[in-house]
């Protein structure tokens, strides 16, 4: 997690913890109530599950991200790819970046939320499995979001 997004996330949890004799000021719960849905990045790069790892290392370079969430044909979500997936299992173990497929070194094991969650839970879900991001699902499991380290840094209590 970069210094800034650490800043941000602890001033975020911060003003949770603001009291005023001895009392969590009421107008601030409301804010406790955001949806994800409301924050959450939407317009994702994906990557399918039967791509080469080097057709999605290609693609994390032109897009500039160090995640791509793995989809099936059908954008249901079996995985994400991360940079640290790739240095790991991939340059560190010198395996061959051309034949291997993403769903051989993607995480498979996700956490996920759905759109209604708050962003509170979000939180205490990120805070307490030490997660950098979180793939967002509807009850098909089909991917519409990821809540990320960054989007809860941006999100602040003038939020509209």
């Amino acid at each position: 997690m970069t210094r800034k997004a650490f800043i941000g996330i602890s001033r975020f949890l911060s003003t949770f913890c603001h009291l005023k004799r001895s009392r969590i000021i009421m107008k601030d719960l409301d804010h406790l109530k955001v949806k994800v849905s409301r924050i959450m990045t939407k317009n994702l790069i994906t990557v399918s599950i039967g791509n080469t790892v080097e057709e999605a290392v290609k693609k994390m370079i032109e897009y500039d991200v160090e995640c791509l969430p793995a989809i099936d044909s059908k954008g249901v979500l079996c995985g994400l790819l991360t940079f640290r997936d790739i240095i790991t299992k991939v340059v560190y173990s010198r395996a061959n970046v051309g034949k291997l497929k993403v769903e051989d070194i993607m995480t498979k094991d996700l956490v996920t939320c759905k759109p209604s969650d708050t962003v509170l839970e979000v939180v205490k879900t990120m805070k307490n499995r030490h997660l950098r991001r979180i793939p967002v699902v509807n009850a098909e499991n089909k991917l519409v979001g990821l809540i990320t380290d960054f989007d809860l840094a941006l999100f602040g209590w003038d939020f509209k």
